[in-house]
């Protein structure tokens, strides 16, 4: 179990998601996507270095950096929108939308009525939307109590 409590994914359908996806199955991107299994959402790339380190599996800041620029460009890894500051990373099982506390900054996931990306439309744009995000703030209970 992941530290979310869902199910943990092998290595090997890592391996088979990676090649449907039309990447290679290396092992930079196989330790990456297991990091983010592990240790769950909401990571900045400082973070996926920092737990690789911890776990004994160390790779450079540069192949982190390139690793989830492939997997987020391939649809295996999602950008966590909250606003501006350091980018977040998560796995991309599910299309959900984030509610970021003012006080503390802690993340949740908040499910989206739609469930698949983009969930609203924007209108008139010159241009072909496959992306919304809704970003909620606000105060959490931990912090308003």
């Amino acid at each position: 179990m992941d530290a979310a409590g869902t199910a943990m994914i092998d290595d090997q359908e890592l391996a088979q998601r990676l090649r449907a996806a039309g990447l290679k199955a290396t092992r930079a991107r196989l330790l990456v996507l297991e990091v983010l299994q592990e240790t769950g959402p909401h990571l900045s790339t400082d973070e996926l270095v920092e737990a690789l380190d911890a776990r004994g599996t160390p790779l450079p800041r540069g192949s982190v950096y390139n690793v989830v620029g492939a997997l987020a460009t391939h649809g295996l890894m999602m950008v966590t929108d909250i606003g501006p500051g350091r980018a977040l990373y998560e796995l991309a099982e599910r299309w959900h939308h984030h509610f970021v506390c003012r006080t503390c900054g802690r993340i949740e996931d908040v499910e989206c009525v739609v469930g698949q990306s983009p969930c609203l439309d924007p209108g008139q744009v010159d241009g072909e939307v496959d992306e919304a995000q809704v970003i909620f703030r606000g105060i959490c209970t931990k912090c308003r109590d």
